[in-house]
């Protein structure tokens, strides 16, 4: 059966192997560490005894060493350290590296050593070379050692004439001694680590388990909850999007219901006016001006929802200001009057022209309205939103202003003030301006009158990319 990893399953195997690799590379460097230090350790003690044996000793025993009695002082002097533990062999080299004597007497008068190189160096360093040498043996039936890992101590030392100008001999004394002594104090203190290190990462281990489940588990809770809100939300949305649809739904058929009412009640007029030419046209003419006030809406609807789709490029906002303008005097009539205030330099901007057309002649056209004898003021302003550059057209009026009531569902399709209106005029120029990541707000000027704000983000630099 396959084990499925679940996180926190997977962050226990992931902290168990990283707490058990530290405890063996923590165990690996600090066994090297203490057999080195117990190893130097020992190396003083052996040197300091060393240099008090050979303090027994005369010249004259180093160079007659071949003399019986020279050869029975150098073994009381170094036969001495027979006695520590673990000693296999001793050997005294002289300076030409030939042993001068050693408890194995058949290796005296020849120059055998494992590691030339250590006796060399405590030769002309002066310091005792401690070694753990796991180099096998090349002559074992000559010097006796095992083939097994030993400890190596090279000890110099000197012995002179006591009198000034005296002679003076340097020697160096090669102790091999077992290392199992050493290695089952190691192997205590390495258990006694393991175990000290093995607690302590096993608390670590449930320390940050128990932690990484609490978060884990708050984790998952905060989640939970989240996309139950997430779900309560997108209830919330549909239900919204039903209820603007309906009110949409309400909206539309009350425009279509007046006109049609309109005609039912005009035709049963006809019906009962037939032999009455003039006046059955008269009433025909008036079912057509209700069945062309009926397409009409049915296609500004249509153009409504047309609105989605734009092709952005750069405009010239005071040109399409100007053209805007132009075009509402001729649709309406010139006694509307109209100022464009504008800076001098070109205003370029990524838009769609014709949508923002559409959206400012809207704001134009309810200015004019809201003060049909006064001037409606159109002005662009470069303007610096949040580190964002843009720019800012303002259409304002000196009309009645904006009532707080009002202000609030301003924008809100369908909502009007007047009679004649559909309601859409706000509502499509606020969509078209979201639609090129602008902002439109309307606020009452401070001498009267309303004034509506489109302010556009200059996106060419992201629309180039």
């Amino acid at each position: 059966m396959r084990l499925k990893l679940t996180p926190t399953r997977t962050f226990a195997i992931i902290s168990m192997l990283l707490i058990a690799s530290i405890v063996v590379v923590t165990s690996y460097t600090q066994s090297a560490f203490f057999r080195q230090s117990i190893i130097d350790r020992q190396s003083v003690l052996i040197s300091e005894m060393v240099g008090a044996l050979a303090s027994q000793l005369s010249v004259s025993d180093i160079q007659n060493h071949h003399d019986p009695e020279a050869i029975g002082h150098l073994a009381r002097s170094f036969g001495i350290l027979k006695n520590i533990s673990g000693v296999l062999l001793i050997k005294v080299f002289r300076r030409d590296e030939e042993i001068i004597w050693s408890d194995q007497p058949l290796l005296i008068g020849t120059k055998v050593t494992n590691n030339p190189a250590d006796l060399e160096s405590a030769f002309a360093g002066g310091e005792v070379h401690a070694v753990f040498s796991s180099k096998e043996r090349l002559t074992p039936n000559v010097e006796g050692l095992p083939h097994s890992p030993l400890i190596e101590f090279y000890v110099p030392f000197s012995i002179a004439e006591p009198w000034e100008g005296g002679a003076k001999e340097e020697l160096v004394l090669a102790l091999y001694r077992s290392p199992d002594l050493l290695n089952h104090t190691i192997w205590n203190g390495m258990l006694l680590l393991w175990l000290v290190t093995g607690v302590g990462g096993i608390i670590m281990f449930a320390a940050l388990y128990k932690l990484f489940q609490a978060v884990y588990l708050r984790q998952r809770e905060v989640e939970s909850q989240f996309a139950r809100l997430s779900a309560d939300q997108e209830r919330m949305i549909q239900v919204e999007k039903l209820s603007a649809m309906g009110q949409m739904v309400s909206e539309i058929a009350h425009q279509l219901n007046s006109p049609l009412v309109g005609v039912i009640n005009l035709t049963q007029i006809a019906e009962r006016q037939v032999d009455n030419p003039v006046r059955v046209k008269d009433l025909l003419s008036e079912v057509r001006k209700a069945g062309e006030h009926c397409r009409n809406f049915v296609q500004r609807m249509l153009n409504f929802t047309k609105i989605s789709h734009s092709e952005p490029r750069v405009t010239e906002m005071t040109g399409l200001a100007r053209e805007t303008i132009a075009f509402f005097q001729q649709s309406v009539g010139h006694h509307y009057k109209v100022t464009l205030t504008a800076p001098e330099q070109e205003v370029l901007l990524m838009v769609d022209p014709v949508l923002m057309r559409h959206a400012l002649f809207n704001l134009i056209h309810n200015a004019a309205q809201a003060d049909p004898k006064g001037t409606v003021l159109v002005s662009i302003t470069l303007e610096t939103r949040e580190g964002v550059v843009g720019c800012r057209v303002d259409v304002c009026d000196h009309g009645p202003g904006i009532d707080s009531i009002v202000a609030k569902q301003l924008f809100k399709p369908f909502f009007t003030t007047k009679e004649d209106g559909t309601g859409l005029g706000l509502s499509v120029a606020q969509h078209i301006v979201l639609m090129h990541g602008g902002l439109i707000r309307a606020d009452n000027g401070p001498g009267g009158g309303a004034c509506f704000s489109i302010w556009l983000p200059d996106l060419r630099d992201a629309n180039e990319a």
